[in-house]
């Protein structure tokens, strides 16, 4: 096998997603690896001590400077850096001037770009469907970061499965549960003493956020000092304003934006509960951030969700908002309910560890290139 090059460009400070992906799999698998690993990083990504023999290198352009970074993965990553190697990366991300020499091995976190294609750019959509093209003649074998994920590329891309291997995610070990202080302190800087749902994630409108508003409406009738908090950057294609037209509750919602990484656990350990309710996800981190936190979980009953939550999360029909409010007062309504699920998350959290799939990835990449 010759090098192995990783393509960790996303990688940004305080990462959601896949920058969490690259953090916490792909920068611990190079140190691990027996295997010569080039690391290649934004300008601006976060400072890492080298692992082990790895190899970090940094490019020109970063990660605020979206299209010089896209462009040098496209053209120039390829001939400077992947000839003669093994090109580990996650989704359809190669460069389109592949070397015929390179070996691309993508880690597959879901396929919301068929699924749920009005969710991204266009321009995107196009350009990324045509390296899924290159990927399927080209890579040997994939990761997926779920089953339901390993289905949908069987299902979508005709990839057979005894070529997807399942290398699932799980949570950083920052998440757990704050003390009381740490929490109200939290709370004193958010402005807010009020209990409070949270939602966790980028704002798409694969999240689902008008059904969550539709959902607290119901909710805020039964609670009347109950508070929606939605953390998270605003995302492609969401019309907020459409999305709370209507909602009666809509003064009790707060719009937190980007939240530290810091600040998470005490956000996640202050809420009453984590309210997930996406239309599609190929993992759902949140679930298992939440539950390391103590804190229960109502969240779809689709896609990856039910695989990932196990049973410790309520599961809900994330097309009907009355199945939403439903599941989440029973939470609110019954301390014992929501105490059960508590203890359940934290034993659900055993079945996830990135440490034991860099390892399995460090195995099968040693054992099939």
């Amino acid at each position: 096998m010759g090098k192995i090059v990783i393509n960790a460009l996303q990688l940004k400070k305080d990462p959601s997603g896949i920058g969490v992906l690259i953090r916490e799999l792909f920068i611990p698998f190079s140190g691990m690896t027996e295997n010569e690993c080039t690391v290649l990083l934004s300008e601006d990504s976060p400072e890492i001590a080298a692992p082990g023999k790895a190899e970090l290198i940094r490019i020109r352009g970063g990660y605020s400077r979206n299209l010089l970074r896209v462009v040098y993965q496209l053209i120039l990553m390829g001939y400077k850096h992947c000839r003669g190697s093994v090109l580990l990366t996650t989704d359809s991300k190669i460069p389109l001037l592949l070397p015929k020499s390179c070996t691309p091995i993508p880690v597959v976190t879901d396929m919301a770009l068929f699924r749920v294609p009005q969710a991204y750019k266009r321009s995107r959509v196009i350009l990324w469907r045509l390296q899924y093209r290159l990927l399927v003649k080209r890579a040997p074998f994939f990761f997926a970061v779920s089953e339901f994920t390993g289905r949908e590329m069987t299902e979508l891309l005709g990839i057979p499965e005894e070529k997807i291997y399942i290398l699932p995610c799980a949570c950083a070990s920052m998440y757990a549960r704050r003390p009381e202080g740490e929490i109200k302190a939290l709370r004193e800087r958010l402005g807010t003493d009020k209990d409070y749902i949270l939602f966790v994630g980028n704002l798409n409108p694969r999240k689902n956020l008008r059904k969550i508003f539709e959902a607290f409406d119901i909710i805020a009738a039964e609670d009347k000092d109950i508070e929606l908090a939605v953390a998270g950057e605003y995302g492609w294609k969401l019309d907020m304003a459409e999305a709370l037209k209507g909602i009666a509750a809509a003064g009790r919602i707060r719009f937190l934006g980007f939240v530290a990484d810091a600040d998470m656990p005490a956000l996640y350990s202050g809420a009453r509960l984590l309210l997930y309710p996406s239309v599609y996800e190929g993992f759902g981190m949140p679930i298992l951030e939440a539950q390391a936190c103590g804190t229960p979980v109502v969240t779809g009953n689709v896609s990856a969700m039910p695989e990932v939550g196990g049973d410790a999360a309520v599961y809900a029909d994330p097309t009907d908002a009355g199945d939403i409010a439903k599941k989440v007062l029973s939470l609110l309504t019954s301390p014992e309910a929501a105490a059960e699920a508590a203890a359940r998350g934290y034993k659900n959290l055993e079945r996830f560890s990135w440490l034991g799939s860099a390892r399995r990835m460090d195995e099968i990449i040693s054992s099939e290139i």
